[in-house]
């Protein structure tokens, strides 16, 4: 079953891959590859965080630091150091780990600093960070840095054909890596880490390693994708990169999407951005932060295990939110009302409230989920 799923995330990426190719034989219009690259964006940032956050609960607000770090590693190493903007990639990647590391190396040999303690602390990082990149003139010095397009080979296509595949490859990295850690006996020890972690802790699981290896690997992915957003950006500034807009709006993918399964980012990231880019082309982007606020309200309150929980819980319930998404399409598409992705984001935003409207009996059978898989992971770490 799990090789099944391997392989059908795999197809997916494989087809969605060859969509600039449509694009060059079609004509559609190159904005719909750069709306897919914000959507492989906020995928690979949500599952990020979610690989530390959602499996052993540790809420960390430290995204923006790895994805800031990200960006200015491959904005200063092609700038100033003349490295090839390809190279940064990688690079910037393990830089992030490496703050991660740091990071992780401070609080979790410290037993004090969890909950809040923890999320402040890495607020905190995300600020001094910021400011180092504002005051210090090996960095930014407040000026900027203006990062032009590389020489890339010609068969990649156009700029945005570039963006779209580096966006996708890095998404498709971040949720290969979260499928493959959920399945197995390392998944399982965050799981129990996020359920009880003393018990966990007394019947042999390494929690310390564990989470260490967790925010990592949650670094890494950060700051790949930050370094890829570099070359989208464009022009970067200490403000626009090291905001809070990051680390809040993959905590409400994640909380809405679920944070117990590989697949809650992915439908949180696109649900949310697709509402977001709704808005925006709307003439409503101003309020798209109080509708995101109510939207997280509304999840805590009543759905609290986030989408996934729901559609795989509930089959009608499932099946009459995709029945809702495509007839809310087709109406929106023959109202006029804006364009594809218009189309998309309503339709998503339907099939959303109907599955957030309903009973809790997902949610029942979530938390006796969670008991059992922490009873199984802790009687596999008590086992010779």
């Amino acid at each position: 079953m799990k090789v099944a799923q391997l392989v059908a995330v795999l197809a997916v990426v494989a087809a969605l891959a060859f969509v600039p190719n449509l694009q060059d034989a079609t004509g559609f219009a190159p904005y719909y590859l750069i709306y897919g690259y914000f959507v492989f964006f906020w995928i690979a940032q949500a599952t990020s965080w979610n690989i530390l956050s959602g499996y052993t609960g540790y809420f960390s607000f430290g995204q923006g630091a790895f994805y800031g770090l990200g960006v200015y590693a491959a904005g200063d190493l092609v700038t100033r150091e003349g490295v090839n903007y390809f190279l940064t990639i990688p690079i910037a990647g393990v830089l992030a780990a490496a703050l991660g590391a740091a990071i992780g190396a401070l609080a979790f040999r410290l037993g004090s600093l969890r909950g809040e303690i923890f999320a402040l602390l890495t607020l905190a990082v995300t600020f001094t960070l910021a400011s180092v990149a504002a005051l210090s003139t090996w960095v930014d010095g407040g000026q900027g840095i203006a990062l032009t397009i590389p020489d890339y080979p010609s068969f990649l296509g156009e700029f945005q054909d570039l963006i779209y595949r580096l966006g996708l490859a890095v998404a498709a990295l971040a949720v290969v890596t979260a499928f493959l850690i959920q399945g197995s006996r390392f998944g399982w020890g965050l799981f129990s880490i996020r359920d009880e972690e003393g018990v966990a802790e007394e019947l042999g699981v390494p929690t310390f390693r564990y989470k260490m290896l967790a925010i990592t690997i949650t670094g890494f992915l950060g700051g790949l994708s930050g370094a890829v957003a570099a070359l989208q950006i464009g022009y970067l500034t200490p403000e626009g990169v090291f905001s809070l807009n990051v680390p809040l709006l993959v905590v409400v993918m994640c909380v809405l999407g679920g944070r117990q399964h590989w697949l809650g980012p992915v439908l949180g990231a696109l649900v949310i951005y697709s509402l977001q880019e709704q808005l925006t082309n709307s003439g409503f982007g101003e309020w798209g932060q109080v509708i995101l606020g109510g939207i997280l309200v509304v999840v805590i309150l009543f759905a609290p295990e986030g989408l996934y929980a729901r559609l795989r819980d509930d089959p009608r319930r499932a099946v009459l939110a995709g029945v809702t998404l495509v007839v809310t399409m087709l109406v929106a598409a023959f109202a006029g009302w804006g364009i594809v992705t218009d189309w998309v984001g309503t339709g998503l935003a339907a099939a959303t409230l109907v599955l957030l409207v309903g009973g809790r009996r997902g949610r029942r059978r979530s938390l006796e989920e969670r008991r059992d898989l922490a009873a199984s992971t802790m009687g596999d770490a008590a086992a010779p």
